[in-house]
């Protein structure tokens, strides 16, 4: 039988629980695996995947977000497969924030998905939007993208404006 070890004695038995547990790898961003509970953050990884060679700060930015708004969904990783999931997610983002980094063309993050969603908005969205019989397929992909590149933007600026203010009130004397 497929998928059984003999044991002692040529009985058969089942793998143990370890090797039957499913495992998240690099697979589960190539193929967005996400667990049912999180399906809401599957668009942003699909869009981390789609831009991962052209823009892979934004592709990180995205992914980062990602995890952000998982946890938000399930704090406390009860779903089914969502512990593992998240765990898989971090590691990837703290192996690829260094080359990513590295990669950044602009001086913030922010400028940098900035960037990204204007050259993508300009590049894809109005010239699909010009066409004559425009790929109303394409053209809804390419809206799609657009609105997951304008959210993670959104929360980068958030995030960014934090840490702004609080730099600046760390530089001022604190008073009486």
């Amino acid at each position: 039988m497929a998928g059984h070890e003999s044991g002692p004695q040529g009985l058969m038995r089942r793998p143990s629980r370890s090797a039957a547990t499913t495992t998240f790898s690099m697979e589960v961003f190539d193929n967005e695996v996400v667990p049912a509970s999180l399906s809401s953050i599957r668009l942003i990884l699909l869009v981390a995947t789609e831009i991962q060679n052209k823009r892979p700060r934004v592709a990180y930015l995205c992914r980062f977000y990602a995890f952000e708004k998982a946890h938000r969904l399930d704090p406390s990783s009860s779903g089914r497969g969502v512990r593992q999931f998240k765990t898989a997610l971090l590691q990837r983002l703290e192996r690829d924030n260094a080359s990513s980094l590295a990669s950044r063309v602009k001086k913030t993050d922010a400028r940098e998905i900035e960037s990204c969603y204007q050259q993508y908005y300009e590049h894809y969205i109005r010239a699909l939007g010009k066409g004559e019989q425009a790929d109303r397929a394409q053209l809804g992909k390419a809206y799609q993208t657009a609105g997951v590149l304008f959210e993670v933007l959104c929360a980068v600026n958030k995030t960014e404006k934090v840490e702004e203010v609080a730099h600046e009130c760390s530089l001022q004397p604190a008073c009486c």
